[in-house]
């Protein structure tokens, strides 16, 4: 689906239009009055905020509905699907078995699984971490999208789409592949020997890392939010051109739906990781403290990555890489899911961060929020 591939980018802001206030006004107070402000027009069912300035969290706010049906009310605990903000997730698993030698960054996926075709052998971990690789996200892209087959691993998932041929001689350009992270996972489980649901989970325990779960549809999940489309009018884009309306809803009523039906566990890896704003911010942060990784680990995944031509990108290995205002370095990722979107806003020179999280598809203004609140934290 384009709409979710754009969004699933990094594009960063090169200005923002945040309201001017005083600096007189405490922070918090300034975030409070903004995120209210701006919430009925995002219209969000549920809105989750959580802001940091020099590494700590000094806002979280939680606006509107949990679930509309049940009334149950949103809270800063409440846990919502990251959709592609899992990636870097991801990203930092892969690297933590790449500093414990289990995987190496330049080897070819085909040593981990030999079980893809020969035209995967220049296809490295680098390249499907940094969107290199050739993988087609825009094959069978609607079948991938709303699957409601659910895989027991990523190697079994892997199997659904590892014969589609490539776009591309990897490294040699970039386009965004959710399913190169399928890839990673299968390789990741390979090296293990556990699905990644399980290792993923072995990652968090390791690195005391709390509050972060797999989106398995079955799976009784604490605190997870019910999902919403709050646009019905808004067509799917997919990278074929092809536009398609939401037949599926004929005969349903409401301006506000249920979002359709998905089981995320064909791309577990690439958008499948739910978690709270606070605890999303709280993982980026002990990242950038030394507590996952090692400094220098750090470092290389959010460096942007180069083409074989020489030509830098918007990825490093997992995540997004640029500059805020083309001065600051900055990570993240922004995600688009049937039932969410997430923002995710990193600057490691000031240890300043945001995470908004959204319990529907269709929201409106939701990145230009974004950019207000790193702006007005900023100032």
């Amino acid at each position: 689906m384009r709409r979710w591939l754009l969004l699933s980018l990094f594009l960063l802001p090169l200005c923002t239009s945040a309201q001017t206030q005083s600096k007189e006004v405490p922070l918090p107070e300034r975030l409070e009055s903004l995120v209210n402000e701006r919430f009925e027009a995002t219209r969000c069912p549920g809105l989750s905020v959580a802001v940091a300035s020099h590494n700590q969290i000094v806002f979280s706010k939680a606006l509107g509905k949990a679930d509309i049906e049940q009334d149950v009310p949103l809270t800063t605990a409440s846990v919502q699907r990251l959709a592609s903000v899992s990636k870097p997730i991801t990203g930092t698993i892969i690297m933590d078995l790449v500093e414990q030698g289990k995987l190496s960054l330049d080897a070819s996926a085909r040593q981990y699984l030999p079980e893809l075709p020969a035209f995967y052998q220049r296809v490295t971990l680098r390249s499907l971490l940094s969107h290199q690789s050739g993988i087609r996200d825009d094959v069978d892209e609607e079948k991938v999208l709303f699957s409601t087959v659910h895989y027991p691993n990523s190697r079994d998932a892997l199997k659904a789409m590892m014969t589609y041929p490539l776009a591309f001689t990897p490294e040699t350009k970039v386009e965004y592949s959710s399913r190169a992270f399928t890839v990673l996972g299968a390789a990741a489980e390979s090296v293990t020997g556990r699905s990644f649901q399980q290792l993923s989970m072995d990652f968090f325990s390791k690195h005391s890392i709390s509050g972060f779960a797999l989106d398995d549809p079955y799976a009784i999940v604490p605190g997870r939010v019910h999902g919403y489309l709050v646009d019905r009018t808004l067509n799917l884009q997919f990278n074929d051109n092809r536009v398609a309306g939401r037949d599926y809803l004929k005969g349903t009523t409401g301006e506000i739906t249920n979002a359709h039906y998905y089981d995320i566990s064909n791309r577990y890896p690439a958008g499948g990781f739910d978690a709270s704003a606070e605890d999303l911010l709280r993982f980026v942060i002990a990242v950038d403290s030394g507590k996952v990784l090692k400094p220098d680990t750090a470092d290389a995944m959010w460096t942007a990555q180069r083409t074989s031509d020489g030509a830098s990108t918007v990825f490093g290995l997992g995540w997004g890489v640029s500059k805020w205002k083309k001065k600051t370095k900055m990570v993240g990722m922004n995600g688009l899911e049937l039932s969410t979107a997430s923002f995710l806003r990193y600057l490691p020179d000031s240890g300043v961060g945001v995470a908004l999280l959204c319990n529907a598809e269709g929201a409106k203004g939701l990145s230009e929020l974004v950019d207000d609140i790193l702006d007005d934290t900023l100032q």
